[in-house]
């Protein structure tokens, strides 16, 4: 039984956001808190892992990516892409004639970030894998990404596309954020015309309605009608549809927007 005052102080870090990236963000108080849950949902290609991978790469935190959708080649590129401003189709290039040295000097940069590419996970997996980073660094990371949602099942014998399933693995997320002080984010897919991914997606396009543990809920589009097609750059909205410590509007009426290079797999704003 605590007082608030001793419970923020046995809170450590908990509640306390990670290095700001985005300033559009920030001023509408949206921040990715250390011991909260961030659930990111989009429809495929519009830029979940591009704004979890930024996130990882540049808020310099020790940090754990499990990248179950996508594989280590396609994250080196985008990874490489990002840290080197060299497009993707360089990148490719380079990897084609062995000529990656360069990129790799960079990438050995950010040894603040760990990976794990199992195509499918369970819980247990999760946990032998960040304690075994918690053993090896003597604490656990302060940024864990889950990439993605549905690759994650409770045990071998559940199903990650049912809601049962998936809300027993929001449960866990939100444990261990508590339990770590981990800023906790998980990547989420969107249903129905949703899946166009070219207008904003409301708290009830998500897959499975899985609304109800994360303490943060944003929904990605793309802004079509402002794409430069000589510089490959765009804007992504961003609609905050949930946010326990800040503005949010379920509807996804409150929309902020990020510059989107998506050769280069970089976001500012």
């Amino acid at each position: 039984m605590y007082t608030i005052v001793r419970a923020k102080g046995d809170a450590g870090k908990a509640g306390e956001p990670l290095p700001t990236l985005w300033k559009t963000l920030a001023a509408a108080t949206v921040h990715f808190r250390r011991g909260q849950f961030t659930l990111i949902a989009a429809a495929p290609g519009v830029g979940k892992s591009a704004l979890s991978l930024c996130l990882s790469l540049h808020a310099r935190v020790p940090s754990f990516y499990f990248s179950a959708d996508t594989d280590p080649q396609t994250m080196f590129v985008r990874a490489a892409a990002n840290v080197s401003g060299w497009s993707t189709r360089d990148i490719e290039n380079a990897l084609e004639n062995g000529n990656t040295t360069a990129v790799e000097a960079q990438l050995n940069g950010f040894d603040h970030l760990r990976w794990d590419f199992q195509a499918s996970l369970t819980i247990d997996d999760l946990e032998a894998e960040l304690k075994a980073f918690a053993v090896t660094y003597g604490a656990w990371p302060e940024l864990i990404v889950v990439d993605n949602l549905s690759n994650v099942v409770p045990d071998v014998d559940s199903d990650s596309s049912s809601y049962v399933g998936l809300e027993k693995v929001c449960e866990y997320l939100h444990e261990l954020a508590r339990e770590t002080g981990a800023c906790v984010v998980a990547l989420h897919h969107v249903k129905g015309e949703s899946n166009d991914g070219d207008k904003p997606v409301p708290l009830s396009q998500i897959k499975g309605q899985i609304g109800r543990v994360p303490e943060m809920i944003l929904t990605l589009h793309r802004v079509q009608d402002d794409i430069d097609r000589e510089l490959s750059t765009s804007r992504m909205g961003v609609s905050v549809v949930k946010n326990r410590t800040g503005r949010a509007d379920a509807s996804g009426a409150m929309t902020l927007y990020l510059e989107a290079d998506m050769e280069r797999m970089r976001l500012t704003g």
